[in-house]
């Protein structure tokens, strides 16, 4: 082979072969080399703390809050190589109005898929007033880089307010001899059935029509309580007026819940009630009260006497009957210091020789000196009334005062056991339990007043 044709076989020989090869291993040097570098450069992202969702168990008034209430956060925290972590309550921190605080908190892990962690945290018993916030600190997640998650202060919006509601009261005079009884409020308050709550919040008002006594409680946003006293001296559009005969003697009427036979319960003597006279003024039709009682006698069942005041009948047993009622217009209607009442009962249950009619059986001096007769049951309605209900309280001696009761409902210790004291008051509907609850805190004692 010639020098020239040599020549011309290696250049061909290196176009064939070696060029392509060469190439080749450039060619995948080049991708090698690409997948190095991508690696080289993928981002590890510092460890990231979320709160996804804070709630409240103050129902309806969430941005507000007291010692009372849990508030629950749910965060999640994103992070796929964890190193350290100290998501704890050794490390988690609360304040309110900028000042640490060791409320109760619970931390619990509720899901995770490797790369988020769910966490609830639970916390109660949170004292101090002011903007609660949650602090998780620095670092308080680590990953494998040595990278620390930020120092988050977290606003939860919620209010803490441990402090109860101060006021102030006024009653006003209004038309028709009513009254507008005003409570002022240095917050807001939440409303109170059969109250008028004014546009801000802080005034509560309502209409009366006749005296009354008892407390409520007013409550804030944040559910705290404190106890207003409600006193209505002025209206006269409806009174309640009542007599009480046991044994005393009466000058005048007692009204809208008064105790009547009072005396009785200061001298602790045994007199009993033998008599109760009762009749209703102003804008009320005087009919609509009615009554019934059990009338407690010596003769017994069956029997009659008259009574000594009015020579009115009364009878052992219900009267008028256990499912009939008097009224201001049955023939139990007197004459009784100048007014128009109703008469239940009468008077001489302990009267020494007394006799029922018809029966010679008078009374012993020594058992009409115990004075062990009177009225031991009473109930009290309004016919036919929407807004109004009739309450009532009686004290049996030896036993004290007993639960009140309402339009309709007997109240008795026994029939065996006349009571000697009563009070009773026509009142809103919507005030009767308030009335009811108040009475009912003395019961079984010698309250007086």
């Amino acid at each position: 082979m010639n020098k020239k044709k040599f020549i011309l076989f290696i250049i061909f020989f290196i176009f064939l072969f070696v060029i392509p090869f060469y190439c080749q291993f450039s060619y995948s040097k080049y991708v090698f080399n690409n997948s190095f570098i991508s690696a080289q450069i993928r981002i590890d992202k510092k460890p990231e703390i979320e709160v996804l969702s804070v709630s409240n168990t103050n129902t309806g008034y969430e941005k507000y809050a007291n010692k009372t209430h849990q508030i629950t956060l749910e965060v999640k925290v994103t992070e796929k190589n964890i190193k350290i972590n100290n998501f704890n309550s050794d490390h988690i921190k609360f304040t309110v109005n900028g000042n640490f605080i060791s409320p109760n908190a619970n931390i619990s892990l509720i899901s995770t898929n490797g790369e988020e962690y769910i966490y609830k945290i639970k916390i109660s018993n949170i004292l101090g007033n002011g903007n609660f916030n949650v602090i998780f600190p620095e670092g308080i997640i680590q990953d494998t880089a040595n990278q620390n998650t930020n120092y988050l202060n977290f606003s939860t919006g919620i209010l803490m307010d441990n402090i109860a509601p101060n006021s102030t009261c006024e009653e006003l005079s209004i038309e028709n001899d009513k009254s507008q009884y005003m409570i002022y409020a240095n917050e807001g308050l939440r409303n109170l059935t059969g109250w008028e709550l004014s546009n801000s919040d802080t005034t509560l008002s309502k209409i009366f029509a006749s005296p009354i006594s008892y407390p409520i409680s007013i409550t804030d946003y944040a559910g705290n309580v404190s106890e207003v006293f409600v006193n209505i001296k002025n209206a006269k559009n409806i009174m309640l007026y009542y007599a009480n005969l046991n044994n005393y003697a009466i000058k005048d009427w007692d009204s809208c819940g008064d105790i009547s036979g009072k005396q009785a319960i200061i001298d602790g003597t045994n007199y009993k009630s033998e008599m109760i006279v009762t009749y209703l003024n102003g804008d009320i039709d005087n009919s609509l009260l009615q009554a019934r009682i059990f009338d407690y006698t010596y003769w017994g069942e069956n029997t009659t006497a008259l009574c000594m005041f009015s020579e009115i009948p009364y009878t052992y047993g219900y009267s008028p009957s256990k499912t009939t009622w008097y009224d201001i217009k049955s023939t139990n209607a007197i004459r009784f210091l100048g007014k128009i009442s109703l008469q239940l009962g009468g008077n001489g249950h302990n009267q020494a020789g007394r006799s029922c009619l018809g029966v010679r059986n008078p009374i012993p001096e020594d058992v009409a000196n115990q004075n062990l007769y009177g009225i031991s049951g009473i109930a009290f309605r309004l016919k036919d009334c929407e807004e109004y209900s009739i309450v009532y309280q009686i004290y049996v001696p030896d036993v004290g005062w007993l639960r009140s009761a309402s339009d309709g409902e007997e109240t008795t210790y026994s029939h065996d056991k006349p009571f000697c004291a009563i009070r009773i008051n026509i009142v809103p509907k919507s005030d009767k339990q308030y009335l009811m609850n108040y009475w009912d805190r003395v019961m079984y004692t010698d309250y007086i007043g």
